[in-house]
């Protein structure tokens, strides 16, 4: 027996829940709950006590994932949410239509079924010049 998803009501379903959650909402409201940094960040080898911008990053979706955990071990959900993290650049003397985007890194949230952030897992480019570090 031949069994497929690719025609399931259930992505019609995810993906109006996606929309009714407004991702880039949560992902902003996450960044002001972080004052816009990370606090304790590690690089390899190297800690950061503080990493922060010289911008207000904008996040934008990148993928999202639905997670469920066997009914063995307590049947819980989760919602996986990964975001480009970006900046606008901008030399301050004139205003252009079209602005390029910079990279700052990433930003992956997991959220439980009330979506309360329960992990976080920050990737920054420690090299851009947008991103002040404090070791």
């Amino acid at each position: 027996m031949n069994s497929t998803l690719k025609n399931h009501p259930i992505w019609d379903n995810l993906d109006r829940t996606f929309k009714q959650l407004d991702p880039n909402k949560i992902a902003i409201q996450h960044l002001q709950d972080c004052k816009d940094q990370i606090n304790g960040y590690w690089d390899e080898d190297e800690f950061y006590e503080v990493i922060s911008f010289t911008q207000k990053p904008c996040p934008e979706l990148i993928s999202s994932s639905l997670g469920l955990s066997p009914a063995s071990v307590g049947n819980t959900h989760w919602l996986q949410l990964k975001f480009a993290l970006t900046v606008n650049s901008s030399d301050g003397l004139e205003q252009t239509a079209h602005k390029e985007k910079n990279m700052l890194g990433e930003l992956l949230l997991i959220l439980d079924e009330n979506l309360g952030v329960v992990d976080e897992n920050w990737l920054i480019d420690l090299h851009s010049p947008y991103v002040l570090t404090r070791s």
